[in-house]
């Protein structure tokens, strides 16, 4: 079976590049350009990873994740914060708030699909 993926993130060259690398890598993918896309996917869909832009419209990355962790049944999903958010602090306070990785834009298709797999690997490793 595929893995499914939901990107959320508000620009749309970002969208289309993830979802061309991902869809050729065999992923099945979904995309939001906002918290309130990404929710309503994530009510219909049973998805494996989530790629998640930290300034989104209305509601940020950090917002999004507080509530994907709070919801029994959605806590459990992986969560990669994809951002032109650098600094350490990010990065901290990401990880920290449950991010099982932080990925810097820009980056190559082939740097996105090894941290993807290295993700998927890793849960399969350790029966996440």
């Amino acid at each position: 079976m595929n893995k499914k993926i939901l990107v959320i993130d508000d620009e749309d060259d970002i969208l289309d590049f993830v979802e061309r690398v991902l869809k050729d890598a065999g992923f099945v993918v979904y995309k939001a350009k906002d918290a309130k896309q990404g929710l309503t996917v994530l009510q219909t869909e049973k998805i494996d990873l989530i790629l998640l832009d930290i300034m989104l419209p209305e509601m940020d990355g950090w917002q999004v994740m507080q509530m994907l962790k709070s919801e029994e049944r959605l806590k459990k999903i992986p969560v990669a914060m994809l951002t032109a958010r650098v600094d350490a602090y990010d990065k901290i306070i990401g990880l920290k708030e449950g991010a099982v990785d932080y990925i810097c834009k820009p980056f190559t298709a082939d740097d996105l699909l090894k941290r993807i797999n290295d993700i998927f690997l890793y849960i399969e490793k350790n029966n996440l």
